[in-house]
């Protein structure tokens, strides 16, 4: 610990003085005296853990390069202050990056439903009229109830006389033999030169 020459320990203007004349003991015996507190002050106001080490060391760096504007007290106000605003600063920069993230995210969301849009339909649903073609009977008239006459599995099962389970699993087998079929047809038509 610095000492003053009637063995009390210095102040910190008087430490912060034999910094400015190159002194860079002084500024170790500053940090010793306050890191901790600062880091305890920032404890309670960061959301993550991270910014407290980056911040205490951050307002340790700023206040060496201006310990000029420090000339009395102590310098914990004043290490605290400098901590306050850098800590501000980076949340207000997280904040605006997280909008630009969001923002990005969400033009991304809308690129894609575009480009989805942009799409021809008609491969996709002449390749679904072509695959129902092929179904038998009694699958076509279970999707026709359950997706053009919105009717639950409980109501199919009794106009047709089938359990529940076994409308559930064929409307189940229906669209897998569907997606299985247009898949096939997609990549017939990719494979035959235009």
């Amino acid at each position: 610990m610095a000492l003053s020459s009637n063995s009390e320990p210095l102040t910190d203007a008087a430490l912060a003085r034999q910094v400015e004349q190159g002194d860079d003991a002084a500024f170790r015996t500053l940090m010793e005296r306050h890191l901790q507190l600062l880091r305890s002050f920032l404890a309670l106001r960061a959301p993550v853990a991270d910014l407290i080490d980056e911040v205490a060391h951050d307002a340790f760096v700023f206040a060496y390069q201006h310990l000029g504007d420090f000339t009395t007290g102590s310098m914990q106000p004043w290490v605290r202050s400098i901590a306050h605003n850098l800590l501000r600063d980076r949340l207000k920069a997280h904040a605006r990056e997280s909008v630009k993230h969001e923002r990005y995210s969400e033009q991304v969301r809308w690129e894609m439903a575009l480009s989805a849009a942009d799409k021809p339909v008609s491969d996709e649903s002449d390749h679904l009229a072509r695959c129902m073609e092929k179904l038998h009977h009694n699958q076509r008239l279970a999707l026709n109830l359950r997706y053009e006459a919105q009717l639950s599995s409980e109501e199919i099962a009794q106009r047709t006389g089938r359990s529940t389970l076994a409308v559930r699993t064929l409307l189940m087998r229906v669209r897998q033999q569907l997606r299985g079929c247009i898949e096939a047809a997609k990549q017939q038509q990719q494979q035959t030169p235009a």
